[in-house]
């Protein structure tokens, strides 16, 4: 009997294991974790899983695995809202805004559309600050991760 739920519980983390893997090689699961952290942290909130699916479908990437870094990185899109909107009030020499993070949480709860069109100028300058750093980070961890990745995976020539 024990071995059947050992049996099991093997058959179990294979499966999910296959989903996560879906036959894609080490550069495009690299690809499917740092696209879905850098969308996952757009200061727009309700935007990253349809802008998540759009894109794996698009470029073949890994949903289950996008979607999985997008639930886990949602504390730090609420965490850096504010931050990217400082930033992109900064870069683009405008007054700061007096939002907290609580008000902008609670008036996207309340009304999406309602809060794009009452804060668009703030989410436009959190947008900018977001395109402005993030961006080119998550373009340097990318390409300082390809290049470990080839430098370091198993050759597959004899």
């Amino acid at each position: 009997m024990k071995t059947s739920n050992n049996w099991n519980f093997h058959a179990i983390k294979f499966k999910i294991v296959a989903l996560f893997k879906q036959g894609l090689t080490p550069i495009q699961l690299t690809q499917s974790i740092l696209v879905s952290a850098l969308i996952s942290i757009i200061p727009i909130l309700g935007v990253s899983t349809f802008l998540l699916t759009v894109l794996s479908i698009k470029r073949k990437l890994n949903l289950p695995i996008m979607l999985a870094v997008s639930y886990i990185f949602w504390p730090i899109q609420l965490l850096m809202i504010i931050p990217f909107i400082n930033i992109g009030e900064f870069i683009f020499s405008i007054p700061q805004s007096n939002y907290s993070a609580q008000e902008i949480i609670a008036s996207f709860q309340e009304s999406f559309f309602g809060t794009l069109f009452r804060l668009s100028f703030e989410l436009l300058c959190g947008f900018g600050g977001w395109l402005l750093t993030a961006v080119p980070f998550f373009t340097l961890v990318y390409l300082v991760s390809n290049f470990l990745i080839s430098k370091f995976s198993p050759s597959k020539t004899p």
